[in-house]
């Protein structure tokens, strides 16, 4: 077979100017990022004994070059290495249909360059996961290397399946590199690239002390050779979004030309585009514990997997000496798939290679149903298990704990229990398994369904009972279980006693009916009901295999027994399109529109309606548990969100111009009351609610529009639909009056010198990082997380070297909470299995009397079990200090006020924290705070940082930022009205453009007790003294304001020259 790579040979240090790569620029698809026709060359240094750009593929052009050990020339050179960004993609599927159409361009207008490289990036959703796209690639694979490498810190194999593990997944070779230190002594060995600043950044991805062979199809352990190579399309999983890119390498016409790089590459890219659509399983558990028994490999937990560029804007040594390469960075948990018989891997197998399972040695029945149970689950996608201690509970209880792949916590308490379940179920989106014993053991699980049915949770209970002889004869702990939570649950299945004269195929399949139950739409909480006769240990009792007839297939494999389709109903697709092509002219027409983000629970419905306000352009109020009320977004994206709308609310002025024409409402539920009365007194001619569920969510009784969708499929409609833009005043006086109450808050709540709880919520916002997820809890903290949370328009973007400088910036905050009932129990409990599910670094802001409320949720967080650290942010005011901003604190009697709705307390948070062995802290001040949370990030253990609060102090505070807010929404309105005339509004903070009828000084000098830090060190405390003007700006409008100039000592501007 012809090679399909050779870099061209050249002198030493020999660079060629190329042209730069022809790309039509007419495409919607591509970036406009010029080329330089001067770009330098890229070099690739000749080493000695080695093999350089060498790919594997079996049923194509193979990439090979001969050893460089014969040639003279010190150098190689590619003649081009760029990138191009395109825009960011809704779906995994569509950003490689994206780049797909991209390379087909240049199929028609292919570059000039005799060789390079040639990389397409694209954004796509968080959802677009590496390890289930390496899952569902063919067996029988054409293409290799297939790979794909965790980015886990402490991996196990049990961490596959526990929750969302990141990672990178790569496919084809366009290049490799590999070294051979046999024969060499004493010799250095240098690959250098030589690139401008703006080149592509590419990764290559290998092993050290590993000689593999291609041809023959073997690896061996060599020290100092490595092999490097670099996939042709690639999946890598970031903090809060998912790069994909496919990278061509070629070079001249007698080795590999452009041309069979293009079929190399698509030969990749089919079998890729092919197994698509297999990635949209709920919960793969089954295909990843089947793919990886089916690849015959050791796993080899001492082996790692190193990565690193191979090309940089420094030209420096990026493949050197194996010495060096030592240091690059690597990875502990991967598989790699070499080649047809070759596949290397690492903390990634263990019992996972058991294909076959058996019950056939169990001691009774009873174990054999129990283990049926969680051996399902485990198949269904469900691995984690909430165990309560009980006896007739022992059967599941053991079964799960004994399961090779299961993760197991224990809690003495149910109802911490269940509410840490939905917390994993938040972070996750997949439920949890709850095992409890009978009686009142289920009874405490009904708070934990009510916020699990209210806000769609998915949840399994599996409650043991005792057997019918046992009801309603006085037994002891015996209540009636039948359907024990009313309405509350989506399915409930009492199962009957465990018996081998019943098929163990009713076990399975009234299972999996219960999972779909709990996983379709409407989501929510499953009850199963299990009785048990004694024995209820491991005691031998005979019981026939019969029972196990027509189970050999299902014992054979790691599949569930039955496994629900569901199937598109293309028949109605007509009058769907027709009624959202009425949906789109109405949102067209409308002038006033506002897109009011609710709860939104996944990362890829935040991504799909971040995208959604990129092209439409509507002022976006975002909900705390939209996602995007503490965002990291670049400010030229310009998406006007209206932070403060709630705060400008309280401005009657504002209230009376506000007027909405229309509303898309994307979530359920929103947490501003004064939003939601605005709306209500005002209702929009055009109201659209989207939302999943078929649940009404109406509460004033405004839609108009129902749209029973998800949110990505309801985005992409209006995407496809290219809704124009049309210039507003109004939304450029909404963002100039959202800017100045805005400034306003920032002002007030810097100069306040006690740590307020605004302010907790202020520095909080502003601590976060993609790495990191927050659980806030109910009354006070989300309200003022909602108010004065802030997001960030400058921040360190680590992706933005993949993809430099065409791509939406911004990073994802997911924020989370317990709005399904919205009470204050079961929150710390919630929180910590939030952090479980979303695999991130957890804070949680909670309330005292909420923090009381699930202290026992302590003795959750202080197991630790396979999830990152938390914060817990306790604000201790001493009681309820919601009620001292809500009506009755004007009417009732101080001392009923106190006892009755404050419920004032003393107890002691600290003391609660020694009793479970969690660390906590005091705090009183604003260092004092900001000092305990860069504490708990670099010392990596949990931590309570208790905030001290007075309910008087709180409300005085609160009331004074809304006074200030009213006031300067008032004031900036009233000056928009009357000297702004349509279109002559920036929209810039620097807005307001009014003339100054005068202004009036006067000179102030104060003396001071110790000089001021910026004087100079010599500085005479007894002539210390702070010296300036005040100022009285007189606008035409009657406006006054107020302010201060005073020179710095360290200045060359002294006083005669500020008053001069």
């Amino acid at each position: 077979m012809s090679p399909h790579l050779t870099l061209s040979q050249a002198p030493t240090f020999l660079s060629v100017p190329s042209p730069s790569l022809s790309l039509s620029n007419s495409s919607p698809l591509l970036c406009t990022t010029s080329f330089d026709s001067r770009r330098p060359a890229l070099h690739v240094r000749r080493m000695q004994k080695a093999e350089v750009a060498k790919a594997v593929r079996f049923d194509g052009p193979i990439i090979d070059v001969n050893a460089l050990s014969a040639i003279e020339d010190s150098e190689l050179v590619v003649e081009n290495c760029i990138t191009r960004t395109l825009p960011p993609a809704l779906t995994l599927e569509r950003g490689l249909q994206n780049i797909k159409e991209a390379v087909e361009k240049l199929k028609l207008d292919p570059p000039p360059s005799a060789s390079g490289f040639l990389r397409f990036s694209v954004m796509v959703p968080p959802s677009a996961k590496a390890l289930y796209w390496f899952c569902v690639q063919p067996d029988s694979s054409k293409v290799f290397p297939l790979f794909f490498m965790s980015k886990e810190e402490e991996p196990t194999y049990k961490s596959l399946y526990l929750n969302e593990t990141r990672g990178t997944f790569g496919i084809g070779a366009a290049a490799y590199f590999r070294y051979s230190s046999l024969g060499v002594t004493g010799e250095s060995t240098q690959i250098k690239r030589y690139l401008s600043n703006d080149s592509a950044l590419i990764k290559a991805y290998g092993f050290l002390d590993v000689n593999f062979n291609a041809e023959l199809s073997s690896m061996d352990h060599e020290a100092g050779s490595f092999y490097f190579f670099i996939p042709q399309i690639e999946l890598d999983e970031c903090e809060d979004v998912s790069i994909l890119s496919a990278t061509l390498a070629w070079s001249g016409p007698s080795s590999c030309p452009f041309e069979e790089a293009l079929v190399s590459f698509e030969s990749s890219s089919q079998q890729v585009i092919s197994c698509i659509q297999n990635t949209g399983e709920k919960f793969p558990v089954a295909s990843i514990r089947s793919t990886l028994g089916k690849l015959n490999a050791v796993d080899n937990t001492l082996m790692s997997m190193v990565h690193r560029y191979v090309t940089s804007p420094d030209a420096i040594n990026v493949l050197a000496d194996p010495m060096d390469l030592e240091e690059a960075s690597s990875s502990s948990q991967f598989t790699v798939r070499l080649s047809p018989k070759i596949t290397v891997s690492s903390n990634m197998l263990s019992q996972a290679t058991e294909r076959s399972y058996s019950v056939r040695d169990l001691a009774n029945i009873n174990a054999v149903w129990a283990s049926l149970i969680i051996e399902e689950c485990f198949r269904l996608g469900l691995t984690y298990f909430c165990i309560a201690p009980g006896s007739r509970s022992s059967p599941l209880a053991i079964a799960a704990a004994s399961h090779p792949l299961a993760t197991c916590i224990a809690c003495f308490d149910e109802r911490s229990l269940a509410f840490h379940a939905i917390g994993y179920a938040r972070g996750s989106q997949r439920p949890a398994i709850v095992i409890t014993t009978s009686g009142t053991a289920v009874s405490n699980l009904l708070p934990a369904v009510v916020e699990a049915s209210q806000d769609f949770m998915p949840l399994l209970l599996l409650t043991a009972d005792r057997p019918p002889e046992l009801q309603d004869v006085g037994a002891n702990q015996s209540v009636n279980q039948v359907n024990h939570f009313g309405s509350f649950v989506r399915y409930f299945f009492s199962l009957p006693v465990p018996s081998d004269r019943i098929p163990a195929r009713m076990i399975l399949t009234t299972l999996d009916s219960a999972v779909h139950w709990a996983t379709c739409v409407p989501r929510g909480p499953v009850h199963l009901n299990c009785p048990f006769r004694e024995p209820l240990d491991g005691r031998p009792e005979k019981w026939m295999l019969s029972c196990l007839n027509g189970l050999d297939f299902w014992m054979a494999n790691v599949e569930p027994f039955t496994k629900y389709v569901q199937v598109q109903h293309y028949h109605s697709h007509t009058d769907v399109t027709h009624q959202m092509e009425e949906i789109l002219k109405l949102i067209q027409a409308s002038d006033r529109g506002l897109l009011l983000l609710g709860a939104i629970h996944s990362e890829d419905d935040i991504w799909a309606v971040l995208l959604l306000a990129k092209q439409l352009r509507w002022p976006v109020v975002a909900d705390i548990l939209s996602g995007l009320r503490l965002r990291r977004i670049s400010s030229v994206e310009n998406i006007l969100f209206l932070d403060h709308l709630d705060h400008a609310l309280v401005s009657n002025s504002f209230k009376n111009w506000m007027q909405v024409d229309a509303v898309i409402q994307i979530g359920s539920k929103i947490t501003s009351k004064r939003v939601a009365q605005m709306l209500e007194n005002s209702p929009p001619r055009l109201y659209i609610m989207v939302d999943e569920h078929p649940c009404r969510h109406d509460p004033s009784h405004m839609m108009t529009h129902r749209i029973q969708s998800s949110i990505v499929g309801f985005v992409d409609v209006l995407l496809r639909g290219h809704i124009l833009y049309k210039s507003s005043t109004w939304s450029e006086y909404l963002q100039a009056l959202n800017n100045m109450v805005a400034r306003e808050l920032s002002f007030q709540i810097a100069v306040e010198h006690s740590l307020t709880e605004p302010q907790v919520a202020r520095v909080i916002s502003k601590t976060l990082s993609p790495t990191k997820a927050v659980f806030v809890g109910n009354s006070m903290v989300i309200r003022d997380m909602d108010m004065y949370g802030q997001s960030q328009t400058n921040f360190t973007d680590k992706v933005t070297p993949m993809l430099l400088n065409s791509r939406l910036k911004y990073q994802l905050i997911q924020i989370a909470g317990n709005r399904g009932a919205s009470g204050i129990d079961g929150l710390l409990s919630t929180a910590v299995g939030f952090a479980l599910g979303s695999n991130k670094q957890v804070v949680c802001l909670i309330g005292d009397v909420s923090f009381l409320h699930d202290t026992n949720g302590l003795a959750i967080l202080s197991q630790r079990t396979l999830r990152k650290q938390m914060t817990i942010i306790a604000i201790n005011n001493h009681g309820g200090a919601i009620f001292s901003l809500l009506p009755i604190a004007n009417s009732a009697d101080p001392q009923v006020l106190d006892k009755y709705f404050y419920t004032s307390h003393n107890v002691s948070i600290r003391e609660l924290c020694l009793a479970h062995g969690v660390k906590h802290v005091l705090v009183h001040t604003k260092k004092e705070f900001l000092d305990a949370l860069n504490k708990s990030d670099y010392e990596r253990v949990d931590r309570v940082i208790e905030v001290q609060s007075y309910i008087e102090a709180n409300a005085i505070t609160h009331s004074s930022l809304r006074s200030f807010a009213s006031q300067a929404a008032s004031d900036a309105l009233r000056i928009l009205l009357k000297v702004s005339s349509p279109g002559s509004i920036s929209l810039s903070p620097q807005f307001l453009v009014c003339e100054i009828l005068r202004v009036e000084f006067s000179m102030y000098r104060i003396p001071l007790v110790a000089p001021p830090t910026s004087a100079n060190m010599d500085c005479d405390c007894a002539t210390s003294y702070r010296e300036g003007f005040l100022l009285h700006l007189y606008l035409e409008d009657g406006t006054v304001g107020l302010g201060e100039i005073a020179p710095l000592e360290f200045h060359e501007e002294n006083l005669q020259d500020v008053e001069e």
